[in-house]
């Protein structure tokens, strides 16, 4: 048995907690999110387990974001891609719908390292570059 149910149930001796430090909320990503999508990070966050543990494996579907938000499916697929837009976060396995049974998304938090691969690398915080023009108006030649 793992100490899988010690951690969730307290009795490690810390609280767990979602930090959002100041550097991130004074982006102009941040700044650009709405309610919805601050909501659907901090969900999101509350996944994640610590350092050398979890990240980029975290699972998350639109269906338990549409839930836990109590918002629509398509609302709750604005905000993933809004998150991913801004570069908060990565999906790092997509998600299927097959026979033997439905898998979630998988994601990886910008603000933390990579822990699916060997190399210790530093986060990337790809929000900390996010300008605000749109991608879309850029790729036209059309500026917002």
């Amino acid at each position: 048995m793992t100490n899988r149910r010690a951690y969730h149930n307290g009795r490690r001796g810390k609280d767990r907690y979602v930090r959002l430090p100041e550097y991130m909320l004074a982006s102009a990503a941040w700044q650009s999110l709405d309610g919805n999508c601050r909501a659907l990070y901090v969900e999101i966050a509350r996944r994640y387990r610590g350092p050398s543990s979890n990240n980029g494996k975290i699972p998350y579907s639109v269906r338990e974001a549409a839930k836990a938000l109590h918002v629509g499916h398509s609302t709750a697929q604005r905000c993933f891609e809004k998150l991913q837009d801004r570069g908060f976060i990565r999906i790092s396995r997509r998600s299927g719908f097959s026979v033997k049974g439905r898998v979630a998304a998988e994601w990886l938090l910008t603000e933390f390292p990579d822990d699916t691969t060997a190399i210790l690398a530093p986060p990337t915080k790809d929000f900390m570059r996010w300008t605000g023009r749109d991608i879309r108006a850029t790729a036209k030649g059309t500026a917002p």
